[in-house]
């Protein structure tokens, strides 16, 4: 079931291509506007190479709108006609709902491997520890299906859910320093690195 719902979420091609393009292009704007203007992204480590910080942080940024790929299937199966020639058949509620989850993290954690490898290969950015950001990459997926998940679940409506994903998607990386130096404050300081879940991964993906 896992590989019909893979195979499902990959018909969405546009879809896809937007989450691996468009971080990839924010990568090189900033990583360009950073060079160009000599200020801090916000999220500077000492040690730490610009352009890796950016990579994960627009990697972890983009698996938060990647839940779509859970809750929207979930709304398609669950608040839609579907829904009762769904459960006339022989498959578990529950069944089905993990297979939605688990294949949206593999869909959604492709997406952010390519986004880190062509950044890697091709862009030079330099990520000592790759295979522990990996895994720590692959954690905040899932965490970010299940939220998505619970969304969907407790507002009843995707085109809801995709609200509530876009505004935090939106404020969060605001609030790692992603797009702009944070305040030089320990209220912020803690908030920067450990004040969300993408800052607890985001932290963790640096300091690996």
């Amino acid at each position: 079931m896992i590989l019909f719902h893979i195979r499902r979420s990959l018909k969405d091609l546009i879809g896809h291509a937007t989450l691996i393009l468009f971080p990839l292009i924010l990568i090189f704007f900033f990583d360009y506007l950073y060079k160009t203007i000599d200020i801090q992204t916000g999220m500077e480590v000492e040690g730490q190479q610009r352009l890796a910080l950016l990579v994960i942080g627009f990697a972890l940024t983009f698996q938060i709108y990647g839940a779509a790929l859970s809750f929207e299937t979930l709304a398609a199966d669950f608040y839609s006609p579907m829904h009762d020639r769904l459960f006339a058949s022989p498959v578990e509620g529950r069944s089905l709902v993990l297979s939605v989850l688990l294949s949206g993290t593999v869909v959604s954690f492709l997406q952010s491997l390519v986004i880190v490898l062509f950044s890697f290969i091709v862009l030079g950015a330099s990520i000592p520890s790759l295979f522990v950001v990996l895994v720590i990459l692959l954690v905040s997926v899932l965490f970010n299906q299940l939220l998505g998940t619970v969304l969907l679940f407790l507002v009843g409506t995707s085109k809801a859910a995709n609200v509530v994903t876009t505004i935090y998607g939106s404020v969060v990386p605001m609030l790692v320093g992603l797009y702009f130096p944070l305040p030089d404050s320990d209220l912020f300081s803690v908030i920067r690195l450990y004040g969300t879940p993408m800052s607890l991964a985001n932290t963790a993906s640096i300091r690996a």
